[in-house]
């Protein structure tokens, strides 16, 4: 629960600072759309957490105790008003809550998103709509890596060093390794942490390495003895 806490007090820091050279007006509100997992399997480990260090930061900021080198109250005397938004419900839905977001509500500025398949999908709207967005938890790399933006940013590092390191390792400590089976949650970041995995185990292996199964069960399934059995029986196989 740490890592939802400290991502979402950096992001909200950083939003403080980053919007000071906007054109912003003492004693007017500054409606900032928060989106994180209110609902659903998701809201306990992240989406909560996230929410609870928004309002700490939040309240910091707009009585301006946070600590240096941040000054003042609210971000150029304007109050933030924060506007929720629950992320559970899928990529289209919350496309359709970031025009809400903009086009309804009015928000000044967008910081959210847990799920990778929602940082891969709101971009491109935030682009078009020219609303300044922070990404703060998803892990997926192909946010940046598949397009470039004037107006979207993250504040959170990617799952590609966490794989790559991990293929490292084992490249490092197992030497006489042949083959590697998977098992990854199925969805944006489960492929992708795969990939990553694998095709550097690849290259650092001069390509001499056996796929056996690859297992990617629905996202928050709660049983997995199907995959599990799949694992076993190549390694019985092997």
């Amino acid at each position: 629960m740490k890592r939802p806490l400290l991502t979402a007090a950096t992001v909200a820091c950083a939003m403080t600072t980053g919007a000071m050279s906007l054109n912003v007006y003492a004693n007017e509100e500054y409606k900032l759309g928060l989106v994180t997992f209110l609902s659903g399997a998701a809201s306990g480990p992240f989406g909560i957490p996230a929410k609870n260090a928004a309002d700490l930061v939040i309240d910091a900021i707009n009585d301006g105790t946070l600590p240096a080198p941040i000054e003042g109250k609210g971000i150029d005397g304007r109050m933030i008003t924060p506007v929720y938004v629950d992320e559970a419900g899928g990529a289209t839905k919350q496309t359709s809550e970031f025009r809400n977001l903009v086009e309804r509500d009015g928000v000044d500025a967008v910081v959210g998103y847990i799920s990778s398949g929602d940082c891969l999908a709101i971009p491109a709207v935030a682009e078009e709509l020219k609303m300044l967005t922070v990404l703060f938890d998803c892990g997926t790399p192909r946010v940046f890596e598949e397009a470039d933006y004037e107006y979207v940013f993250r504040t959170h590092s990617t799952a590609s060093m966490d794989n790559i390191a991990a293929a490292r390792y084992v490249h490092e400590n197992i030497p006489d390794l042949e083959s590697v089976a998977g098992i990854n949650q199925n969805y944006s970041w489960g492929h992708d942490s795969w990939r990553d995995f694998t095709e550097t185990l690849k290259v650092l292996r001069g390509g001499d390495l056996e796929i056996t199964t690859e297992q990617f069960p629905k996202l928050f399934a709660g049983q997995y003895g199907a995959e599990i059995s799949a694992l076993q029986v190549n390694c019985v196989n092997r």
